[in-house]
Parts: C-alpha cells; structure tokens; sequence
C-alpha cells in the first residue's frame, strides 16, 4: 500500500477514537493549610512558574496539576490576605505523583510579603508500583559518560542488552511519549544523544498496561524542551586508547628475524597499536542551541554533533584484497603473485564509527491551552566490526551504514483541569547497509576463490567479503492520548494504538559469471559480479507490511494506604507473511516430489513422455497458505502500600507479549536448502505464523529511608517465559532422507533474583549510588538456532534448563562523586560474576551440560573530573575522562578447552605439529583480542556554556 493511502487510513482512524502515549510528563499534587489554624485553604491560586501549569485548592485545600513534563520548577501560592510562598526545587518524574505541602501566613494587603522555601525531594516514592530507575539531565552530565547507552548498562537488572535474564531484543525504546524500537531486530531506530534528554525512565518490573511489545523492559526517554530564554552550549573533547597490553607487530617480527626473542607472546601483548597515544583518534564536536522565534509562542531547541571513534581492535594492511599467495608446484609459498597485492603496513582501525547526529525540537503554543511539538532526529553511522579473518587484510573486510530518521508530531490540548489529550502521528525510517565497496558493480571485487584461499593457522592473504545486504524499515505511528483525574483518587488512561510497518530486505552474495574459473597462479583475480536470481542461495529478497493495533484501560488509584496501578491490554497482528501448505517439500523453485515437479496423468509414479512439467505459476497457487492473525490480552496490576511515612512496600504482576522480531518471521523467505552446506540438516527457515512469546512476571519489593540522605530499595522477582522462539521442535525430514529446521514457539526459561540497592540524596557535596543484583537465569536456549546448532554438530539439544549465556549471578554497580561550586570528580565501578561457557566434549567424557561452567570475573572504573572558569561572565568547563581507569584485562570470551582467554592447549598440540607458518606465527593465530574488553581509554575536552 502507498505511503499516502496508509496515512490517510491512519488519521482516519485516530480521528474517530482516543488513543494513549506512553508516560512523558508527570503530576503535582499538594495541599494549602493556614499557619496557624491547620485549616485548609479554599480557593488558592497554585502556578508553576514559567509555565501555563497551574490551579485552584477545591473544599479539602487539595489540588492536582496534570501533564508537567519531567524537570525542575518553582511552584507560586497566590491567595488574597495571605503572603505569597514560592516553593523552589520541585522535581516532576514521568509518571510519577510529586506530593507537596504549603503553609501560608495571613498578612497585610499592604506589606506584599514573599516567602520562599526550598522543597526537599521525598527519598521514598510513594507511588512506585514497579521497580523503576530515573536518571535525569544532571545526572547524566555529571557521570562519566559519553552515550546514553552507558548510562543504560549502570541500572540494576540489566546486562548488555539484556534485561532481568531476558534475550535482547525484549526491551521497548520510547522517545517523548512514542515507541521507536526497531521492529526487525529489536533495536533502536534512533539513539538520542544525551546532552539532548532531560530524563530517561528505565522500568525492570511489572510495566503497566500503557507499554506494549515488550517482555523485559522499558526504556522511556524525554528530551528536552525548547526555552523562551537563549542559550545552549557547545563541546569539543577528544581522545584516544593508550593500554599496558600493547602489542607491537612489527617489532614482534623484527624481533624473530634477528632472533632476540621467541615466538612466544607474552600474556600483556594482546591489543596491537595502542602504545601511541593520538588525541585526534578520537574526536567529538557539539553544539546546542535553544530560544525563542515569537515570544511565548513559537521556541526552538537544536543540537548536532559530529563524532570519529578510532576503535581498539586494530589490523595491519599487510595485503591488498587483489593479492593471490599460494603454494606453487615446488611446493614454495608465493606470498605476492603481484606487486600490487602488498600493503602498506599501516595500523588500520577494524571496530571504528563515524556518526553525524542532528535532532531539532519545536514548539507553537496555539494557546494557553494548547501547544504543537515536533522533533525530528537524524542518525547517521558508517561503522566497521572488526574480524579476526580479515585481520592482515583489513580492506577486504565490510564496511557498513545505519541511518535512521525520526519525525514526531504532537498535538496536546488541555481540555479543564483535570482532562488532557495528545494526538500525533509519527513516522521512522532506518536503513542498514553493509557492503565493502558502495556499488556492487565495483570493479575491485574480487573471486571469491581469493577469499576462500587460506593456510592453515593463517589470516586471510586477499579477498573480498562478497555480501551485498540491504535492509530498510519504515514504521507510520498514530495515537491520541487521553488522560482524566475524574476525582481526587482515580486517574484514567485509556486508548488504542495503530503501526503500520514497511520491511525490505535484500541480501545478495555476489558471484562470478558461470564458468569463470580461477587459476590463483595465473589468472586475474577481479571479476565481473553477477548478482543471481532470488530463486538462488545466493539472493534473498522479501516485502512486508504488518500491523499492529492495541488498545488498554488504566486506572491509578491513590488512597492514604494503598495506591494501584491497574489495567489490561489487547493486542492484534497481522503478520503480512505466508507458510508452507507442505513443509516437507519447502523449496518452490527446486522441488523434491514428483507431484510438485510434473502432471502424473497416468498415475504410474514416473514420468513418461508427454506428461508435462509443473511450471512454477502453478506451483505459486498451491505452495504457500496466510499466516494467521494473533491477538492476545495483558492484565497488569501493581500496588504500593505505605507502611510508615518513610517506607513502602511494592508489588506488581503482569502478563507480557511480543511479537517475535520480524528477521525471525521472514527469515529465509523463499524457504530454500543449502544443499553445499555438507550437512544432513540443511539449514532453517523462518516461521511468520509464530504466536507471540509469553513472560509472567512478577515482583514485591521494599523501600526504606534510612537516616537523613539514605534510601534502601530490595526486590524480588521471578519471570516465567514461554513460547520463545527456537528450534527444539522436531526436525522435517525431506523427501531425500536430509532434514531442515523451522522456527517455531518451543524455547522457554524461568529467572528469579533480587536487587538490593542504596542511593544518597545529594548533601555535603557528595553523591553516590550502590545496587546488587542476584540473578539466575535458566532457559533451554540461549538463542534460536541453538537446537538446530547442536543437531548439525552432532550433539543433541538440550532437554532441560541450563543457564543461559548471560547468566551473571551476581553484578554489582556503584556510582560516587564529590562537587564543589567550581570543581568535582565523580567515578563508577562495576563487578560481575563470570558468566558460563560451555566446555569442550572429549571423547573419554560423557556429553557436558550446556553452559556448566563459568568465565572469570569483571570488573571495571570509569573516572570523570571537570574544572569551571568564568570570562566575562561565560562559564567554561574543562573536563577529564578515563573508561577503565586501571587498564583492567578483562576476560568477556573463553576457550572452551581451557575456561582462559588468552589460553588453549591447542597452541602447545599444534605447535609440537610444526606446522607451516607462511603468514603469521600459530602464537599470533590462537591471540584473539575479542575474548578481551574495552582497554583503557582517556578523554579531555572542553565545554563553552553561550
């Protein structure tokens, strides 16, 4: 269906019904009491300043103030015969209630007293129902960080994309009220950077009903709203990698050739170029800039930023993709065919990025009442991962693009008092690509035999990665938001959201033209690519437009002893997709049974002259069947229970459903077997009549205010997963005796664990934070394909939970930092337990658990200090920054014979082999730098506030 025509359904159909954003603003709640009385106060005016927030106290003196974004404010007490207070320092939390309290004092008309007072954050949260983590703007900018990713990883419950024991990919991203997760693999859309967020909400619990597509969190972020007073800031930092465990190359080799050393590697030399410290490696440029076009009208808020990061996972442009090494008949290794073929030498970055971020923020207040937001956000990252293959010849290696466009439009319109709605409409765009040279036609691709001409224990000599893939997805987005404080206890959300979904992808192996061999002694090494038909193993292509629609009710309720979230969700999709009427003959373009591959019209099982082909717009009527409609219904509820005036009790408990990433739905679209893989198992398609997959979850926690400044939170938890994606089903077999897998909903897990977190509020110029995480997470799978993996190696699937690959039982964050007025250092630690690997079978062992055994232990310091000065009034900021301070050799990969990164005794086997060793020495082989974390980086830079 065309862009347009979509579109217009869309706002067909949100103009006829109300539709629900997730939570981007908050709500004030107060009471006004005389001073001396205690009596309540009728009728007092309440304003936050700056705003067009305000309202009126009703007979008890109370009053609610609805959708104030998350931020600072000042709050102004207005009465006639009473002094005017103006309470300072009132933070607002997305969903969350801020409770205050004024007391006034009868005075003189004459006198026109002002009394002011500073409100003191309540370190217990009321009204928290589900364990939820807030970070706002000065934090953020006080940490040291640079992403908010980073800031991400330092909550309670999660652990590199995963949450509370969940695969990735189960998390929800939201930006000012809108879900941009990527649909195809769960990622983000768009990453905001983060001088641009004014608070990110991270929710690990029982999320209410509001929050769909989602079985393991929510990431909710709010940016920043444009100032009717001008101002912004500009930053320039730049950086490098300088690490203890450098390794340098070339010497290494001079070394052996002179023969000062052996060639054993040391266990400090892992990471090559990294003794140089070379400030511009790493270079960011910022800026951001906010004011006003038309007074208390129209007001802006832009910011862009252009970063390179060099990377620490290095090659050496020893060849050029073009040269041929080979074995020559006298049995002489040729390491150049060709003059051409030998590099430079040069260090090449392998995991550098290269990002230009713009977002722009607008509002038009078309009244007191009413105002417009759009914001709009370009991402646009060219990025290499780096491969060990192609190590020696880097410039063989992918180089690729991921560009997203966001465009939010809101409306929201204050109806009274206690009724407002948003309507808007969105739309995202993101287009990945991944290729080594832009245009396939590129003359400098190269045979593939060049690629696949290796030595053994050697790096790649030449070649090309000869994949051309293209993915893009497009996401329309409509809702309206309707919310009503119908009375002083209840606040009702309700409403209905609608997503449409554009995927293409297009994945392309170039190849030769048929026929044209390749003699590596002679021949050139370049082709001419061809690109195959899609019927081929060498072309998937596919288009598909989903749907989504859902709809909940949500009521919270807040009495003096007990305040409920609850609510329920519907869901509906339409997957767009198609499966198999016969699986056991699944490729429409190579069939296997005769039926499917000539008219049988005698019924003898052969075929005899005359009996023609099935020709393949036949085959098209009969061969595939609509994947069937899901829909699935979510009850939440989550309760707070105030014991004392400084300590709650939660809970919460929820269904949660998510449709299965869409690259698992449409994987493998035209369902074809890899018949030159030399397996009996020839691969697995995917499944676009997968149901939604399940989590039951479940917490109940406790918050405490300890002393003054101290607050404990502790909670338990549990999550039952169902109807994960996987392949532990039973396999097909075909009609040739070989078999296949098919995706289907037979992985399931179950965590459990507690948190135990302490947090300070910020006195004497120190802060800090420290959380615990017991966690263990047991599945029958740690992703998809595992079951099929098992199976194509020879060994069976697992039969029951084992823990999975992220099964950290314990992790430990901290945060301390110490400000005064013009200067401050602030750190954040990390420590974790091993996560499990599996170990090696050997052949006098019986068969080994899954993941029965743990890697070593990480830990990690992160350190910021900053220094204020101040021209003419300007205030200036110069700033240190250093990730893994200490240099820690953290060891995030293993071999599986030795539980070690850096050893394996197939080193000491194969070296007493004495094996050739054209290219690279077998100790440089068997050192792989991705068993290894982030070495320690330095930063330095500087902040101009305008």
């Amino acid at each position: 269906m065309r862009f347009s025509k979509m579109l217009g359904v869309s706002l067909l159909i949100l103009i006829s019904t109300y539709f629900l954003f997730a939570g981007t603003t908050g709500k004030i709640a107060g009471l006004v009491k005389d001073k001396n009385t205690g009596e309540p106060l009728i009728g007092v005016n309440i304003v936050v300043e700056g705003t067009t927030f305000g309202a009126s106290t009703d007979i008890d003196g109370t009053f609610i103030i609805l959708n104030v974004p998350p931020g600072n404010y000042t709050l102004v007490a207005q009465y006639i015969g009473y002094s005017e207070v103006r309470m300072e320092n009132v933070d607002v939390d997305i969903d969350r209630t801020r409770e205050v309290q004024f007391t006034m004092q009868e005075t003189s008309l004459e006198l026109g007293e002002t009394v002011t007072v500073v409100a003191e954050r309540d370190l217990v949260v009321k009204d928290l129902t589900a364990s939820t983590a807030k970070v706002d703007a000065a934090q953020i900018k006080a940490l040291p960080v640079t992403e908010i990713t980073e800031v991400l990883r330092l909550q309670a419950g999660y652990l590199d994309g995963h949450v509370r024991g969940g695969r990735k990919g189960e998390v929800a991203y939201w930006i000012d009220g809108i879900p941009v997760t990527d649909s195809y693999d769960g990622g983000q859309v768009v990453e905001v950077n983060k001088d641009m967020v004014e608070e990110m909400q991270f929710i690990s619990g029982a999320f209410n009903a509001e929050y769909g597509q989602a079985m393991s969190g929510i990431v909710n972020i709010t940016t920043k709203e444009p100032r009717e007073k001008f101002g912004g800031n500009v930053t320039v930092y730049f950086g490098d990698y300088y690490s203890t465990h450098s390794f340098d190359r070339d010497q290494y080799y001079k070394d052996l050739q002179e023969g000062k050393r052996s060639p054993l590697l040391r266990d400090d030399e892992i990471f090559m170029n990294l003794n140089n410290f070379n400030p511009y490696n790493i270079r960011n440029y910022e800026g951001s800039f906010f004011g006003t076009v038309v007074p208390n009208k129209l007001s802006y808020f832009f910011n862009a930023r252009y970063i390179y990061f060099s990377g620490w996972q290095y090659g050496q442009r020893v060849y050029n993709p073009q040269n041929i090494a080979y074995v020559d008949s006298a049995g002489n290794f040729v390491q150049f065919r060709d003059p051409d073929g030998k590099g430079d030498g040069k260090y090449v970055p392998m995991n550098w990025n290269r990002k230009i971020y713009l977002q722009g923020k607008v509002t038009y207040y078309i009244s007191p009442l009413a105002k417009i937001n759009y914001n709009f956000i370009r991402d646009d990252v060219d990025f290499e991962e780096y491969s060990r293959d192609y190590q020696l010849n880097p410039d063989g290696n992918p180089l690729r693009n991921r560009r997203g466009y966001t465009h939010l439009l809101k409306l929201t319109h204050t109806l009274s008092n206690s009724t407002y709605y948003d309507f808007g409409i969105s739309y995202f765009d993101k287009i990945y690509k991944q290729s080594v040279y832009e245009n396939f036609n590129d003359p400098r691709y190269v045979h593939p035999l060049v690629n696949d001409n290796v030595q053994a224990f050697s790096f790649k000599t030449g070649g090309t990665n000869n994949q051309f893939f293209t993915r893009n997805t497009k996401t329309i987005l409509a809702k309206l938001d309707l919310a009503s404080q119908i009375n002083r206890r209840h606040l009702i959300k309700t409403g209905l959201e609608f997503r449409w979904h554009s995927m293409f992808f297009d994945d392309i192996t170039l190849r030769p033209a048929a026929g044209d061999e390749l003699n590596l002694a002679e021949d050139s090494p370049y082709m001419q690519p061809v690109i195959y038909e899609v019927g081929s193993i060498y072309h998937d292509q596919y288009q598909h437009n989903p749907v989504e629609l859902s709809a909940y009710i949500q009521d919270k309720m807040e009495f003096e002893d007990i305040i409920v979230n609850i609510g329920v969700r519907i869901d509906h999709f339409r997957p767009d997709g198609v499966v198999l009427s016969d699986p056991t003959d699944p490729d429409i373009y190579v069939p296997l049974n005769p039926q499917n591959r000539y008219h049988d019209l005698n019924g003898n099982g052969i075929q005899d002259e005359g009996e023609p082909l099935v020709t393949f717009a036949e085959r098209q009527k009969y061969w595939y069947k609509n994947a069937s409609n899901k829909t699935q219904i979510s009850p939440r509820l989550g309760a707070s229970f105030p014991i004392t005036a400084t300590g709650i009790i939660h809970f919460s408990y929820g269904h949660f459903f998510q449709i299965p990433n869409f690259e698992l739905l449409y994987r493998n679209p035209q369902f074809k077997m890899d018949t030159q893989s030399g397996s009996t198992n020839l691969g697995i398609i995917g499944n676009a009549d997968l149901k939604p997959q399940q989590t039951i979850s479940g917490e109940i926690g406790l918050q405490q205010q300890l002393g003054t400044n101290l607050v404990m939170d502790a909670t338990m938890f549990f999550r039952d997963i169902r109807d994960l994606a996987g392949t532990r089903a039973d396999e097909i077999e075909l009609i040739s005796g070989e078999t296949y897998s098919r995706l289907a909903n037979s992985d399931f897990g179950f965590i459990k664990g507690f948190i135990i977190s302490l947090k300070n509020r910020y006195a004497m110029g120190v802060n800090f934070s420290l959380d615990y995480t017991f966690q263990i997470a047991k599945g029958t799978a740690s992703d998809p394909d595992q079951a099929r993996n098992a199976l194509a190696g020879g060994a069976l699937p697992e039969v029951q939970l084992a823990p999975l690959g992220w099964d950290q039982r314990h992790t430990l964050n901290g945060t301390l930092g110490y400000n005064r007025p013009t200067w401050g250092i602030s750190f954040i630690g990390q420590l974790g337990s091993g996560q499990p690997y599996t170990p090696r079978q050997g052949a006098d062992v019986a068969t080994l658990r899954e993941n029965s055994q743990k890697k070593p232990t990480f830990w990690n310091v992160d350190m910021r200090l900053y220094k204020d000065f101040r021209f003419f009034s300007k205030r200036y900021t110069v700033f240190l920054r250093a990730f893994n301070l200490f240099d820690t050799r953290n060891e995030v990969n293993v071999y599986d014979d030795t539980g070690r990164a850096g050893f394996t005794t197939d080193l000491e086997r194969n070296r007493a082999s004495n094996p050739n060793q054209y290219v690279n020495t077998i100790d440089e082989w068997y050192l792989n730098i991705t068993h290894y974390s982030e070495p320690r980086r330095i930063e330095f830079g500087l902040i101009f506030d305008l």
